[in-house]
């Protein structure tokens, strides 16, 4: 009995110590989805709304304090209307729900106006990103505000 506690609690301590390493360094496969979140975040600044169109998905849902999408034309034609001047995000933690899903959480900073209405300065972000045919897409963005 004592030999099995011993083991279990060997096993147990190695794999908190392998997942504390993991978090230290981003595995491959995060490292390519943050890949694809830095470049839909710069299509969205540009507003490059070809790169927009194929880094989401069809039915993508935005919603935030100022604005709600239920899916991607609505979103994409009212792109004029969604002025930024300052968007500081800290940085994002990466939380695998399976091998081709993952929801990406930070908080950020924003000064800027959507159809002139001050948007919220301080919020919680969270990102769904689903792998569609070896491509990540960007499913839904929300945005909560915080104090």
């Amino acid at each position: 009995m004592t030999l099995r506690i011993f083991t279990c609690t060997l096993f147990c301590s190695l794999l908190a110590h392998s997942l504390l390493l993991a978090e230290d360094k981003p595995s491959t496969a995060d490292a390519e989805l943050l890949k694809a979140v830095k470049k839909l975040d710069a299509a969205f600044s540009n507003r490059d709304k070809e790169t927009i169109r194929k880094m989401t998905d069809p039915r993508h849902i935005s919603i935030s304090p100022a604005y709600q999408f239920f899916n991607q034309e609505d979103q994409l034609k009212a792109l004029p209307e969604h002025k930024l001047s300052l968007f500081k995000a800290s940085p994002k933690k990466i939380i695998r729900t399976t091998p081709s899903s993952a929801l990406i959480t930070y908080e950020a900073n924003i000064e800027g106006t959507f159809e002139g209405k001050k948007l919220a300065k301080h919020v919680q972000i969270l990102e769904c990103w689903i792998k569609h045919k070896g491509e990540w897409l960007e499913v839904s963005y929300q945005e909560t505000p915080l104090p």
